[in-house]
């Protein structure tokens, strides 16, 4: 269960937010950053997130010039690279 402080900071996302997050399914840090976004985006109608596996999804990598995983592609420009509590992505997220 999420603290009322957490839960605050997810509903005040009030604009329209895409990540895509890039993985690979031996990459021992990317399931935190893939379960934080999809945490984010359950509980925020303005959030829209999906997690690609690079290896099923070689355009992307190449799209994104994807040079390690985890990658997080924020409304389909900004490109950032690494692992990412919930606490962290939020703030990434500026709430």
């Amino acid at each position: 269960a999420l603290d009322g402080v957490t839960m605050g900071r997810i509903k005040a996302l009030d604009a329209p937010t895409d990540m895509q997050i890039f993985v690979s399914l031996s990459c021992t840090m990317c399931p935190e950053l893939v379960i934080a976004a999809q945490h984010i985006a359950a509980l925020n109608p303005n959030v829209r997130t999906e997690a690609y596996d690079l290896n099923h999804f070689p355009a992307l990598k190449e799209t994104y010039n994807v040079m390690s995983v985890p990658c997080l592609v924020l409304d389909d420009g900004q490109v950032m690279f690494g692992r990412r509590t919930l606490d962290a992505l939020l703030t990434l997220l500026g709430v």
